[in-house]
């Protein structure tokens, strides 16, 4: 037997993970301003020498951050999921 989804649920859904991925954005950006100002200046020799090491260490600081952000607002929006 086929299951049947009612059209409100996906509009719902869809609704939600819109407002989950637009508070990520927001999150992010407001997140990497001050990480940008204090992080950026340590690597400014390495930037400017297009030193590999260099990028590969900025780059594992921003995923690092962006895993720990995502993961947080994920959980945080499945609780709020199943109340």
């Amino acid at each position: 037997m086929k299951s049947e989804r009612c059209p409100k649920c996906d509009l719902d859904s869809k609704k939600k993970s819109v407002i989950e991925t637009i508070i990520d954005i927001v999150i992010g950006f407001l997140l990497f301003l001050p990480v940008n100002f204090f992080v950026l200046p340590l690597f400014v020799d390495q930037i400017a020498n297009q030193e590999v090491v260099g990028v590969l260490s900025i780059s594992c600081i921003y995923m690092s951050i962006a895993l720990i952000r995502k993961y947080t607002l994920r959980r945080w929006f499945e609780r709020m999921r199943k109340k």
